[in-house]
């Protein structure tokens, strides 16, 4: 099975908000809209993404706190932030869904989470061409992404 590009814009919004990339945001909601991508799948694309971002975020500090010690975790909790960090991941469940997931966590360089939404895509029925097609997706965007701000640079 291929995505169509109704599902491979779904994707890209939520990709360009995982690369935080506003420009591509504006391009890919353009875009999923005239490809038929209803409003409710738009925001489901977003909280998809902003979920893999916040758990992505709560990994590497957990990883950070573990790598570092406890002397900054004590540190950390007495500038009165939540050292355990929130399970803020979106739980999609469609196919396209867990795919959109694989290419957000591949957007952020979380392994944890790619390792994670990989294996439930395929669960859901995704094909290893399809979680490829999502990670091209995702290398693309966020090119594009870091090509927009090397220009401000």
């Amino acid at each position: 099975m291929t995505l169509n590009r109704q599902d491979r814009e779904y994707m890209s919004v939520g990709v360009s908000v995982a690369s935080g990339c506003k420009r591509c945001f504006e391009v890919h909601v353009k875009e999923a809209r005239v490809q038929g991508v209803a409003e409710d799948e738009i925001v489901q694309s977003m909280n998809i993404a902003l979920g893999v971002r916040e758990r992505a975020q709560a990994i590497m500090k957990e990883h950070g706190l573990s790598v570092l010690g406890r002397k900054l975790a004590q540190l950390v909790a007495r500038t009165g932030e939540d050292e355990e960090g929130g399970e803020a991941d979106a739980h999609p469940g469609t196919r396209i869904e867990r795919l959109t997931a694989v290419a957000c966590a591949f957007a952020v360089n979380c392994e944890t989470s790619l390792e994670r939404h990989q294996a439930e895509a395929r669960t859901a029925g995704a094909t290893d061409e399809e979680v490829q097609e999502a990670v091209r997706i995702s290398r693309f965007i966020k090119g594009k992404a870091d090509s927009l701000c090397c220009k401000r640079i």
